[in-house]
């Protein structure tokens, strides 16, 4: 790590190997074209992005930034991010508490500059788009903090190729759509049956559209797909003209969104954060890759290997935790760097990078170091934020533990909740699994609350844990399926929440 000047700004210049072995994460929310499920699902209905659209966008997109600096160690941004999005750039545009803690968070590597053919923090020349206040504001914050910027490479030529083979992954994934399964679609989107073959169908079109753009050398960028696929002719994308009536333009766009965002995470390495209410990363139905992190042994499992895990799992010690656990949705980013400090948070970033950095059945598995620990240390964590919010008359709530367990277009999510109480789901059809000799396995850990009730739950944030291959998938579902009808009750009605997840090599 070597220390740059460039113009009025210093800064320590870092590379992917700079963060080995930490929790590092790209949070989606800050891109400004994403929109969740939800709020796609009423721009449909109302026939457009509208002004209260727009305002709830920018309060989700707060909350889950926000999340992603008290779950990750360290938040990578876009740095046009930095000063385009008032979503960041308002803790830092006004002096007082929030302005020290982002200064804090930036010299302390807590929230890094992604690079990208930039050479330091600042542009060279203001932007064409309006974003006097937000500039303004990074320009004082950059000159006056020492911080750390992460690129590719600091060689420009090296950089500009590992660039160019970034945009190039981008575009070639598309051409995979021919390649997907519908039943897949079922479970990622919440289609029926035929809408999911129906999106499948649009899908195609797209995978084609982009191999034929390709083979004329045309290269396939976000602008390119939006304006085909997404707003149409003589929409704008800056403005987010979004046309309804194209088909399936809510599943073409969150697809590109989630590729556009898993993009340069994978090619540094780092985990991505796909928020609430959007698809998650088995969205794109990926090919066989396992991690190469040290310790990492599991490369198959089966059945038997699984149900061990879920029978040895046991969540006695931590039923006080989850009896009433605070919503954090008040925090502030001050009240973030000070539970960033306390040893409660220490304790739960070391248990969860222990098994991230070293993941295996038994490591999961493990009384003292494996999810029931990350558990405890999670909740331990929130209750000593609470203290710090002094938020006493906030809302709480039952907690849940969530193990979920991706098996190709199948999903089985087993829930640990109070009193002891286990349940279980599935999403998708066990019987879409026949004929597969082997189907890649991923396995999340989610922690959650209970709503109305106890008749629904909702998982506030998941993370990847281990990604694995099955054979004979059909069989080993029917049996981890079998099993869990003995052992748990059946439920429903979950919200997915934001998902952390790393496919890098």
């Amino acid at each position: 790590m070597s220390v740059a000047h460039v113009g009025d700004v210093s800064f320590n210049r870092l590379m992917a190997g700079d963060l080995r072995q930490t929790i590092t994460a790209v949070p989606q929310s800050l891109d400004n074209q994403w929109f969740d499920r939800e709020l796609l699902d009423r721009a449909h209905r109302e026939g457009g992005i509208g002004p209260a659209i727009l305002r709830e966008q920018a309060a989700r997109s707060r909350r889950e930034y926000l999340r992603a600096l008290l779950n990750a160690e360290k938040v990578l941004i876009n740095r046009a991010f930095l000063y385009n999005n008032p979503q960041v750039y308002q803790d830092y545009a006004k002096r007082g508490r929030d302005h020290d803690a982002f200064r804090r968070m930036l010299e302390h590597g807590v929230i890094i500059p992604l690079l990208l053919a930039e050479d330091g923090p600042l542009p060279a020349t203001d932007p064409d788009f309006q974003v006097t206040e937000g500039l303004a504001a990074w320009r004082e914050v950059a000159e006056n903090t020492m911080m750390s910027c992460l690129r590719m490479s600091w060689d420009d030529d090296e950089n500009a190729m590992l660039t160019k083979a970034v945009y190039k992954a981008f575009g070639l994934f598309f051409t995979r759509f021919v390649q997907f399964e519908a039943p897949a679609l079922e479970r990622d989107f919440h289609l029926g049956e035929e809408e999911a073959l129906s999106a499948l169908s649009r899908l195609k079109e797209v995978g084609r559209w982009v191999y034929d753009e390709l083979d004329a050398g045309r290269p396939v960028v976000r602008q390119g797909l939006y304006e085909k696929f997404v707003v149409g002719e003589g929409g704008d994308v800056a403005k987010r003209q979004y046309d309804m009536s194209r088909p399936h333009m809510a599943v073409v766009k969150q697809l590109i969104d989630l590729k556009y965002a898993t993009n340069v995470a994978d090619a540094i390495d780092v985990f991505t954060l796909t928020p609430s209410l959007s698809p998650r990363r088995t969205a794109l139905q990926e090919d066989f890759r396992f991690r190469q992190r040290q310790g990492d042994a599991t490369e198959a499992t089966d059945a038997d290997e699984l149900i061990r895990l879920l029978r040895n799992l046991a969540f006695e010690n931590v039923q006080a935790l989850l009896e009433a656990v605070p919503t954090l949705d008040r925090l502030s980013l001050a009240d973030i760097w000070q539970v960033r400090n306390e040893q409660e948070w220490q304790e739960y970033n070391t248990a969860f990078a222990r098994v991230v950095n070293a993941p295996s059945i038994d490591a999961l598995a493990d009384p003292i170091t494996g999810i029931v620990e990350i558990s405890r240390a999670y909740l331990t964590m929130l209750n000593k934020a609470e203290q710090i919010r002094d938020d006493r008359f906030g809302e709480r709530f039952g907690g849940l533990t969530e193990i979920a367990i991706d098996i190709g277009a199948l999903t089985l999510n087993v829930l640990y909740m109070p009193d002891n109480e286990i349940g279980y789901e599935v999403l998708g059809n066990v019987a879409d699994l026949a004929g597969k000799r082997a189907a890649r396995v991923t396995l999340r850990l989610g922690l959650g609350r209970l709503l109305a009730n106890r008749t629904r739950h909702r998982i506030e944030t998941t993370a990847q844990l281990l990604d694995m291959r099955m054979d004979d998938p059909y069989r080993e579902a029917k049996k981890l399926i079998e099993y869990l009808s003995k052992q748990a009750s059946a439920r429903g009605g979950s919200d997915e929440g934001a998902d952390l997840s790393n496919e890098g090599q």
